[in-house]
């Protein structure tokens, strides 16, 4: 039974808390957060992901008020990094220092830079760090990455990929509204679409990126991206924060050869007859993505296994990516 200890718990906290609950081999034993309130599990926190399932019941659970108290005070094997961006690569290598693995919630961190430190800090304590990448662990993503990989319906030609939601303004302190805490909409959701393609197909060949500010924004809200990949496929990624609050929506269409594959509104169907207008279902297997990422770091923790799936270095050069794409825009 791998002992768990949560840093941060707003909306992500929670939402993997409630996911440890169906693991049998983890069991949630501490708990931090600078606000009190937060530690109770009363439903009260906001996120762009719908709460489920019965009140988690946590009252055995040890809390602490300070992060840094419960990576050097708690009993834990793994810790979990659900606090705000900017606090990712400092905590997580507190963690990694005093023994612990750790998952960190995406982004990586806030620079390249700081991946680096993380790496090299998982690479002296002889301990493992994953980041919590939930399109690597989605079913829907995957069926797409098997689409690709296996040819199942020819090569893919064009992929078009988007991500959007209204101004996160429900966290503590409004932090995703500050840059220098978030870092941004680009680090918020761009990101997500950016790892994913950088997972199935590396380094793109060329690139380049067009973003805008809206008028009270601090940092780029909206943004284009191009990924081409010689002899291989082109993407376009985009991904905002809109100035009214709309509903979430995340999705793709996939160009191959023999079909177009599409993923809008929690639907995956296929379009592949020639002949008149027509789609079905994809046949994949469905799954949370959330449960999934968290099940396969803690089957690598217990085997002593490299999370070849999500591995840090992989993810640096997603952060790397972002990165170059803003100083071109």
């Amino acid at each position: 039974m791998l002992k768990i200890g949560i840093l941060g718990m707003g909306g992500m906290g929670w939402h993997h808390a409630r996911r440890y609950r169906q693991l049998a081999n983890a069991r949630v034993v501490a708990l931090a957060d600078l606000v009190p309130e937060r530690l109770e599990a009363k439903e009260t926190v906001q996120i762009n992901l719908a709460a489920e399932g019965t009140p988690l019941d946590f009252a055995q659970v040890a809390r602490y008020g300070e992060a840094a108290d419960l990576i050097a005070q708690a009993d834990v094997d793994v810790v979990d990094i659900c606090l705000p961006t900017d606090l990712h690569a400092p905590y997580a290598i507190k963690a990694l220092e005093a023994g612990r693995h750790v998952l960190c919630e995406k982004p990586m961190a806030l620079t390249s830079a700081d991946a680096d430190q993380m790496i090299a800090a998982s690479e002296a304590a002889g301990r493992y760090l994953m980041i919590a990448h939930c399109l690597r662990f989605w079913p829907e993503y995957l069926y797409l990455k098997r689409c690709i990989q296996e040819q199942i319906y020819g090569r893919l030609l064009s992929l078009n990929m988007w991500r959007m939601g209204g101004h996160p303004g429900w966290a503590a302190r409004n932090w995703f509204a500050d840059p220098a805490c978030s870092g941004g909409m680009t680090m918020d959701l761009h990101i997500h679409d950016v790892d994913y393609v950088n997972a199935v197909f590396g380094r793109p060949d060329r690139f380049y990126a067009t973003a805008r500010k809206s008028e009270k924004a601090l940092t780029h809200d909206v943004l284009h991206a191009i990924f081409e990949y010689t002899d291989g496929p082109q993407i376009h990624m985009h991904a905002g924060w809109s100035v009214g609050q709309i509903p979430f929506h995340a999705g793709f269409e996939a160009w191959f050869d023999r079909a177009l594959l599409c993923y809008d509104e929690g639907k995956l169907t296929v379009f592949d007859d020639p002949g008149k207008v027509a789609s079905h279902p994809a046949d994949f297997a469905p799954g949370d993505a959330y449960l999934n990422e968290i099940a396969y770091f803690l089957h690598c923790v217990e085997t002593a296994t490299p999370p070849v799936e999500c591995l840090p270095e992989s993810v640096r050069e997603s952060v790397a990516l972002v990165e170059e794409e803003l100083r071109g825009v």
